[in-house]
């Protein structure tokens, strides 16, 4: 693929050089750190998880490690092959605050809230596993425009969401204060000035360095917070159904509505993402 007109370094197949891939691999993971655990956080604040919050962060991260990694190596017929994040959607927030909600309106603890959205999360996934057999068939219904829309509506629900974490993120207290956005104003800046560079290796690493450096800044300013770092373990490891297993009809129709929903999203996504790539839409 000519990658001089597309405005791409390296394409699909190409293989950078060790530092380049890692220092890519670095941002890739800095960028998406933030939208994948920021449900977490949302859900569990809400719902009063309180100590529950670092073990489902922990595993918010090795799940969308492990997804990203089928995803992009395309194991079997399992996964598209692109360099595709995998995460949560935000679309998911509403029912599952109501599933949790419904277990807590009935005296439900964190051990039965968790129980109860993980069960009907579960399910509802083999919701979207069944349909994702079916969506080339679908070629009709989605089709260019539908997918275009989606691409839209994508594109504009993550301007939301970067302009609220630029602003501090969600439920800061100092949300929209000045040292929010000057430390905002200069992650975006280092950015967009190594990106305008011909140094292919600072392009590819634009984002790690902008963020490496608003990180510095945050330190110097006295708003990085390491107190709470010494009380967390240092792993964490996985256990199914720690919380076990629960099941409500009412609280699983609308994470099954959702899974609907988010089959034609990623449909969306990984069009746009084989169209920006230069790739194949199969």
């Amino acid at each position: 693929m000519n990658t001089k007109n597309t405005g791409i370094i390296y394409s699909l197949e190409d293989r950078p050089p060790f530092l380049k891939a890692l220092l890519g691999g670095i941002q890739h993971v800095l960028a998406s750190f933030v939208g994948v655990i920021t449900p977490t956080l949302i859900i569990g604040g809400v719902l009063g998880l309180g100590s529950e919050i670092p073990y489902l962060i922990s595993m918010a991260l090795i799940v969308s490690g492990v997804a990203t990694f089928i995803q992009a190596r395309r194991i079997g017929p399992i996964g598209s092959g692109l360099l595709s994040v995998q995460g949560t959607s935000f679309a998911f927030l509403g029912s599952v605050l109501a599933a949790g909600f419904i277990a807590k309106s009935r005296g439900g603890g964190p051990d039965e809230i968790l129980a109860l959205i993980i069960g009907v999360c579960f399910l509802g996934a083999f919701v979207e596993i069944i349909l994702s057999q079916f969506i080339t068939h679908l070629r009709k219904i989605i089709n260019p425009t539908v997918t275009g829309i989606v691409i839209t509506v994508i594109g504009l629900s993550l301007i939301r969401v970067g302009i609220v974490d630029f602003a501090g993120g969600f439920g800061a207290e100092n949300f929209g204060s000045f040292t929010n956005l000057a430390l905002g104003g200069i992650v975006l800046i280092v950015i967009l000035a190594l990106t305008l560079l011909k140094n292919k290796t600072l392009q590819v690493s634009s984002v790690f360095i902008g963020m490496l450096v608003g990180y510095i800044v945050a330190i110097f300013l006295g708003v990085v917070d390491f107190s709470k770092l010494g009380s967390q373990e240092l792993f964490a490891i996985p256990i199914p159904f720690k919380y076990g297993f629960a099941f409500d009809f009412a609280a699983f129709l609308p994470i099954a509505f959702i899974y609907l929903i988010t089959a034609i999203e990623s449909t969306g996504d990984l069009t746009a993402t084989s169209m920006l790539s230069g790739e194949p839409v199969e």
